[in-house]
C-alpha cells in the first residue's frame, strides 16, 4: 500500500473531504446558491490541481490502482491508463473545469454541468479510498439536488424580488 495513504495525513484529508462533502449536499438542499458558488470554486481548483499534477507527475495516478473496488479499474489503471495518462486526465480537468464554469449559469449549461457533476462524481465512486469515498456519493446527490434547483439566475446578479421590481418600474 503507498505510504501516502496509510498515514495520518490521507486519513485527515479523507475526513476533511468527507465533512466538505456533507455541508455541500446539505447547502445544495438549503442554500443552494452557496452550494454552487462552493462548487464551483472545488471543481474549479481541482481542475487546476489535476492539470498541474498530470504535467508535472503523471505516474501519482498509478496509485489509485492500490484502492479501486472493481478489478476492472485495477486493471486500466495499471495497463492501457499508463499510455494514456496525460490525455487522460487533461480530459478530466477539462470536464472538471466544465462543471466550475457552469455552476454560477442558467439554463441548459447550468442543467449540463449539473449532469456531469453527477456523472463525473459516480464514474469515480470505484476507486474507492482513492476518491474519499462515500464524498463522491454526497457529491452526486447535491448534484442531483441542484439539477431540479430552478438555477435562473446568475450567481453573480442579484435575484430582485417583485417588490422592488414593482417599486424600481414605478420610479
Amino acid at each position: 500500500m503507498n505510504t501516502l495513504f496509510s498515514s495520518s495525513t490521507f486519513w485527515i484529508a479523507y475526513t476533511l473531504t468527507n465533512l466538505v462533502a456533507v455541508l455541500l449536499v446539505t447547502a445544495c438542499y438549503r442554500r443552494p446558491v452557496l452550494a454552487r458558488f462552493s462548487l464551483a470554486l472545488l471543481f474549479g481548483w481541482a481542475g487546476w490541481f489535476n492539470i498541474i499534477t498530470v504535467l508535472e507527475t503523471p505516474w501519482v495516478y498509478a496509485d489509485f490502482a492500490d484502492y479501486v473496488v472493481f478489478p476492472v479499474y485495477r486493471w486500466f489503471i495499471l495497463g492501457p491508463f499508463e499510455k494514456i495518462t496525460v490525455p487522460f486526465i487533461l480530459t478530466i480537468a477539462a470536464g472538471q473545469l466544465f462543471i466550475a464554469i457552469s455552476m454560477p449559469m442558467t439554463g441548459r449549461l447550468f442543467r449540463a454541468g449539473c449532469l456531469a457533476g453527477f456523472l463525473f462524481s459516480l464514474a469515480i465512486l470505484p476507486l474507492g479510498l482513492g476518491s474519499a469515498f462515500p464524498a463522491m456519493l454526497f457529491l452526486a446527490l447535491g448534484f442531483y439536488r441542484l439539477s431540479e434547483h430552478p438555477g435562473d439566475h446568475l450567481l453573480w446578479k442579484r435575484k430582485t424580488n417583485r417588490r422592488n421590481q414593482k417599486h424600481l418600474q414605478a420610479n
